[in-house]
């Protein structure tokens, strides 16, 4: 399903309305012919479903007329009338299991087509997104609002129109056989079970929405503590975390506890309704057998019909319930889906071509959460050289690769490479043809040979082989017993910050970028393991636009331009030897960095 980023729906305004058009996007796409025919046909046993149901009472009734007549003459009428009973159930059951076969494809389809989208939009949105929301709140309001789908459309369909159909044809039953009355009570029953259940649903939503809020907040808490499991053990904060996870999980066992007990409310009253709404009429059944009215026989039929019609409504309660608590969990997945995207290709982008990589930026400026971080900046990048970015720390060198990668627009001034404008050309092209590592390189809970072949899932063993050899992880991953197969565990916990970086550089390497980004790639890694890794990606890359961001000033030295960037600008700029004459902030972060390395020197 593709949507115009313009066209996306105000979250805040997003309607049960809204829902339900989107819904019916998932549900029946746009060409295809397969899905309206699996409901039309779905539909239709429903309908013999329900006419079969209204059918048995009346056989079970003559049955027992039969009987209790005791004309032996009939008896094969009888066995007869037994049989369609026995087959009228039997058929009554094929219906329903029918129609879900027929249906259960198209719901799993719209929740995957749902879910899918949803999953795509994700990816797609922001990082500005990515950074102010709750990965575990997150998951879970896409896994529910994908099992509200299903549940809805279930419910729906198999549940709510059954009983209403039943309710109308008993109703209409009831009328022409048996008089006004009976109709009238039945009806009245339904009703008042009806205006009392969805009231008093109302009322256990809110409760439930509590309850969800803390579950979200539960596991927002757990998948957090897990995740910064290094931390936690750094600080000694055990006690701390399991704490604050028991108090969530506290609060959510109140609400969950408020919750049942509603339910308890809910249930007793509406057993008392029906059981009411069944005194009154099989008290009337009764009289009107005593006053030879009725047989027993229509006494059967009534109370069968009545069985038939309660249960289902008992039933309904709770799927009242489920479809209302489906529409909210819905809501927050369609919200999420519904979040405008940023950053997105223009409707006349076009692909990028191509050259040689010369970056040029322009009045480039850019505000993060009201805070000033690059202004007014101008800068040329040759291609094929190597460019080094260097400044205290916040002084904008991260956001400008992230503005160059487009995980962010600028707010001023333009960014091109090779004379084409970054914001006409589609980020697909773009990005296809940089490469970046960053410090923190974060791993798929995947083994080591996966998080190398993400770079290019197509590489050979023998190009795998050959960056891993580039970058000195040969030896390492040797060493393990399942050498390629070892599992690196969540966000990579279960390898060392340099072994990180060099399998990030070699993924790197896979993808074989026309442009390189390199944000402190090696600064996990100790000076001798640097040089070599270094002396690689230049071999490697050597006719490739790098761009190094470094704190340690030896890791760029020998590199064609060093940029100096103070305060979100640049305030100097080219080759080592002149910005060492220059006697400017290079000048004193060199030095720094040189009385630094002879202290620990001595100290060795």
């Amino acid at each position: 399903m593709k949507k115009n980023v313009n066209e996306s729906i105000n979250p805040s305004t997003l309607d049960f309305l809204s829902i339900f058009k989107q819904l019916y996007d998932f549900v029946i796409p746009k060409g295809n012919v397969e899905i309206p025919v699996r409901i039309l046909i779905a539909i239709f046993f429903l309908f013999l479903g329900t006419l079969t149901n209204i059918l048995i009472p009346f056989l079970y009734g003559y049955s027992v007329d039969l009987v209790n007549k005791k004309e032996f003459s009939n008896f094969y009428l009888i066995i007869v009338l037994i049989g369609c009973y026995g087959f009228a159930r039997f058929a009554k059951v094929f219906f329903d299991e029918a129609k879900q076969f027929v249906f259960i494809k198209v719901a799993q389809k719209s929740v995957r087509a749902a879910a899918l989208f949803a999953f795509q939009h994700l990816h797609n949105l922001s990082l500005n997104f990515h950074l102010n929301r709750k990965t575990g709140g997150l998951s879970r309001a896409l896994d529910r609002g994908a099992k509200g789908i299903e549940l809805l459309l279930r419910f729906s369909i198999f549940e709510v129109i059954p009983v209403v159909l039943e309710v109308i044809m008993v109703g209409v039953v009831l009328w022409t056989t048996f008089g006004f009355f009976y109709c009238a009570a039945t009806l009245l029953t339904v009703f008042l079970y009806g205006i009392f259940t969805f009231k008093l649903t109302e009322w256990r939503i809110l409760i439930r929405k509590k309850m969800n809020e803390s579950d979200e907040n539960a596991g927002t808490k757990m998948v957090d503590s897990l995740l910064n499991y290094e931390t936690v053990k750094y600080f000694n904060s055990e006690i701390k975390e399991i704490n604050s996870y028991n108090n969530a999980l506290k609060d959510y066992e109140n609400k969950a506890v408020k919750t049942r007990l509603s339910l308890t409310a809910v249930n007793l009253g509406q057993g008392l309704i029906i059981s009411l709404g069944l005194f009154s009429i099989m008290s009337m059944a009764a009289y009107d057998i005593y006053n030879e009215k009725m047989s027993l026989g229509d006494f059967v039929v009534v109370n069968t019909f009545l069985l038939q019609l309660y249960v289902p409504l008992e039933f309904l309660g709770y799927v009242y319930r489920e479809i209302r608590q489906s529409i909210f969990d819905m809501k927050k997945m369609f919200e999420l889906m519904n979040e405008k995207l940023d950053i997105f290709d223009q409707d006349n982008a076009k692909n990028f071509k191509f050259h040689v990589g010369k970056i040029n930026i322009l009045n480039l400026g850019f505000n993060y959460n009201s805070r000033n971080i690059i202004k007014n900046l101008n800068l040329e990048i040759e291609g094929g050289k190597s460019t080094a970015i260097v400044g205290p720390t916040g002084c904008g060198k991260s956001t400008l690769t992230k503005l160059l990668f487009r995980f962010y627009d600028p707010h001023k001034g333009e960014i091109s490479i090779d004379n084409q404008k970054l914001k006409d050309c589609k980020m697909d092209s773009i990005r296809s043809i940089i490469g970046v590592v960053p410090q923190d390189t974060i791993m798929f809970n995947n083994t080591i040979g996966y998080n190398l072949s993400y770079g290019n899932p197509n590489a050979s063993i023998k190009e795998i082989r050959k960056v891993v050899k580039l970058c000195n992880l040969d030896d390492f991953i040797e060493s393990l017993d399942l050498k390629y197969e070892t599992i690196v565990g969540e966000r990579g916990l279960k390898l060392s910050g340099g072994e990180k970086q060099r399998i990030a550089i070699a993924r790197m390497m896979l993808k074989k970028p026309k442009i390189l980004i390199l944000d402190e790639a090696t600064s996990a890694l100790d000076s001798k393991t640097e040089k070599l890794v270094l002396d690689s990606i230049d071999e490697y890359f050597k006719n490739s636009t790098k761009i190094i961001i470094a704190h340690r000033l030896t890791t760029i030295r020998n590199s064609d331009k060093i940029v100096v960037m103070s305060k979100g600008k640049i305030i100097e700029q080219g080759k080592h030897s002149n910005l060492i004459k220059n006697k400017g902030l290079y000048y004193e972060m060199w030095n720094k960095q040189k009385e630094i390395k002879k202290q620990v020197n001595s100290v060795n």
